[in-house]
């Protein structure tokens, strides 16, 4: 966030930490149980859904940093800081937020659709534990390119997406690939757990896409269907839009 040079210190902390009792910043507890990490389960409804930030958070930031003043001003032309998206499935909300520092980090909810505009965009197969890992892994790849949060190219939209392409059909061999990777990144376990953990989700992998298949044999409609177009859709039709106006843009990065 961009706050003005004559901005004093002392207002910019209370700000802050007006800012992170509002909307609650920082790691959460997990609510999704133990379970196992499959991939190979029952198709579920997979859905995005958006809901307004806190109100006096979203008004702190339109009022006292420069750039939500332009969104303010300047109506359509970046993403709305106070409207946030997350990837709803079962029970839970999977969503990215951000750290006392505001780095983006990964968080999970139990689902109160009353609080949610939902949109279905696709299925999965993939168990709570295999969501909230996908979620985690999704979190730790877009630190590696940039951890602090950014209104254009490091939200909760772009988590959305990158989750949704993790566990939409069609996806479980490459998963099962990357989540191997991931899992030596992080030091999850010895060399010999973390290969016969690949060998199973590769067992997996392969039992999902042989139902797929036959889904897809009795429902043809599955083959053609494109999650992360629908969820584009969705996301331009109910988000305030960009446009053109390449000086303002230049002034949101």
């Amino acid at each position: 966030m961009l706050v003005d040079a004559p901005y004093s210190k002392d207002n910019l902390l209370k700000s802050k930490l007006t800012l992170e009792h509002e909307i609650g910043l920082g790691k959460k507890p997990n609510v999704v149980p133990p379970g196992e990490v499959r991939i190979d389960g029952q198709l579920r409804t997979v859905q995005l859904g958006w809901h307004p930030v806190a109100g006096s958070a979203g008004k702190w930031f339109a009022e006292q940093t420069r750039l939500g003043r332009m969104i303010t001003e300047e109506i359509h032309k970046c993403p709305d800081p106070t409207q946030h998206w997350a990837v709803l499935v079962g029970d839970f909300v999977h969503e990215l937020w951000m750290d006392e520092h505001l780095d983006i980090i990964y968080m999970n909810e139990s689902l109160d659709r009353s609080e949610w505009h939902t949109y279905d965009v696709g299925q999965t197969r993939f168990s709570d534990e295999a969501l909230r890992q996908a979620g985690e892994m999704a979190i730790f790849q877009m630190r590696e390119k940039q951890a602090a949060y950014n209104l254009i190219n490091n939200n909760c939209q772009n988590f959305a997406l990158n989750l949704l392409d993790k566990i939409r059909i069609g996806k479980h061999r490459e998963f099962a690939t990357t989540f191997a990777v991931y899992q030596r990144a992080i030091g999850a376990g010895s060399i010999k757990d973390l290969f016969e953990d690949q060998q199973h989700l590769d067992q997996q992998a392969d039992q999902a896409d042989q139902a797929d298949q036959i889904e897809g044999e009795q429902k043809p409609e599955l083959q053609h269907h494109d999650t992360l177009q629908v969820a584009h859709q969705v996301m331009d039709e109910n988000t305030t839009k960009l446009d053109n106006h390449h000086s303002f843009f230049h002034h949101c990065k």
